[in-house]
C-alpha cells in the first residue's frame, strides 16, 4: 500500500469520495492514516469485487460511505449501505461482497485492542 496521504500533524480537509474512485473491475484502496495507535484506510470496490475471509488483530471500524456491500463478521451476513456502520472486535473472521459499486472507511485501533 502507498503511504498515507495525511500524517496527522496539521488538519486536512478530506473529500472521502474524491480520494478513492470507483475502477471498473477493481478493488482499490488509498491509505490516508498510518500511525502507531490505528490505520485509516479508504477501499473502493466495484460490483461483484469480494475479499475472502481473513482476520485482523486489531479492533476496526467500517463505515459504509457509498454504494451497497453484503458484509459477513463471525458467522452473522449483512447488507450494508451509505452511512451504516460497523465495529468488529481483533481476530473477528469477516469477508465482504460489493453488490453496488461502493466505498467504505476501514479504521484500525492498533492499540488498547
Amino acid at each position: 500500500m502507498a503511504a498515507p496521504l495525511h500524517d496527522g500533524t496539521t488538519p486536512e480537509f478530506v473529500g472521502m469520495l474524491d480520494i478513492c474512485p470507483i475502477v471498473t473491475g477493481a478493488t482499490v484502496s488509498r491509505a490516508l492514516l498510518n500511525t502507531p495507535d490505528g490505520r485509516v484506510i479508504v477501499f473502493a470496490m466495484d460490483v461483484g469485487q469480494e475479499m475472502s475471509e481473513h482476520r485482523a488483530p486489531f479492533m476496526a471500524t467500517v463505515h459504509v460511505l457509498d454504494g451497497r456491500l453484503k458484509f459477513g463478521v463471525d458467522g452473522e451476513e449483512r447488507d450494508m449501505r451509505a452511512h451504516d456502520w460497523l465495529v468488529m472486535p481483533p481476530n473477528a473472521p469477516h469477508r465482504l461482497l460489493a453488490i453496488e459499486p461502493a466505498r467504505f472507511v476501514l479504521t484500525l485501533f492498533k492499540r488498547g485492542s
